[in-house]
């Protein structure tokens, strides 16, 4: 009897040390897989922490990278998750809270002859087209979801603007990927649409018409007249192929 129970403890301390450290590293693994596909962006995370015992977990370092331009689109210093444990290895994740406390959303963008490229537009098209899609069938709700210290980095080096606004709190509730939750890419788009209207209304309209007062019209002539003529050759090239 007294070896049944040593073997039931040493069974209960390897699972114990396989959720702990090989299953925290599977599930890392698994999460930034689906995230970037959904995303169509890389997505890296530092650390994630599970207790299984108590349904706690902690994301560290989570950073989302640009698609069409440098650096990051968000960096998330920390992430504090309630959740069943044992829903994990279902195919119904279901999570009570989730905390995201340290965002640092980059908005950067470029004008060229008046058309605007962005990174958050272009995340947006993503969502709503379905550019990006999840490699896993599991289903999963967050009944609360709460973000704090929020900061956005407005950054165009064409135009030398770089300023940072805080933003607001967010709270959520309900949001997934079942039939009863908020579509959470709903969520993330309406987020992107917001970001935008923020970026026009605090920080674009001043620092625009600043910066038009300064431009040189001369230059942009020049500009203008330098691409026409790369045009007009690449043109005539295709026309002397064509002859051949």
């Amino acid at each position: 009897m007294k070896k049944f129970f040593v073997f039931l403890l040493i069974l209960v301390a390897l699972f114990y040390i396989l959720s702990e450290f090989v299953g925290d590293r599977i599930i890392k693994g698994a999460l930034e897989k689906n995230l970037s596909n959904v995303l169509d962006r890389d997505i890296n995370i530092e650390t994630l922490k599970i207790n299984y015992l108590s349904g706690d977990a902690e994301i560290k370092g989570l950073k989302i990278r640009n698609k069409e331009f440098e650096g990051n689109l968000l960096n998330l210093n920390k992430a504090y998750l309630k959740l069943n444990t044992t829903s994990i290895f279902s195919n119904n994740v279901e999570i009570e809270s989730v905390l995201l406390d340290g965002i640092n959303l980059n908005y950067y963008f470029n004008i060229k002859y008046t058309l605007v490229t962005d990174n958050v537009r272009s995340l947006e098209k993503t969502l709503k087209n379905g550019g990006g899609k999840s490699t896993s069938n599991k289903y999963f709700n967050i009944n609360k979801l709460n973000a704090k210290n929020i900061t956005l980095n407005v950054i165009s080096k064409d135009l030398e603007i770089n300023k940072s606004i805080s933003l607001q709190n967010l709270e959520f509730e309900n949001i997934g990927n079942t039939p009863n939750s908020k579509n959470y890419k709903t969520v993330l788009r309406d987020f992107a649409e917001q970001t935008i209207k923020t970026v026009k209304k605090k920080v674009l309209s001043g620092n625009l018409q600043n910066k038009l007062k300064n431009i040189d019209e001369d230059k942009i002539k020049e500009k203008i007249k330098e691409e026409l003529n790369k045009n007009k050759n690449k043109l005539k090239n295709k026309l002397k192929k064509l002859i051949k």
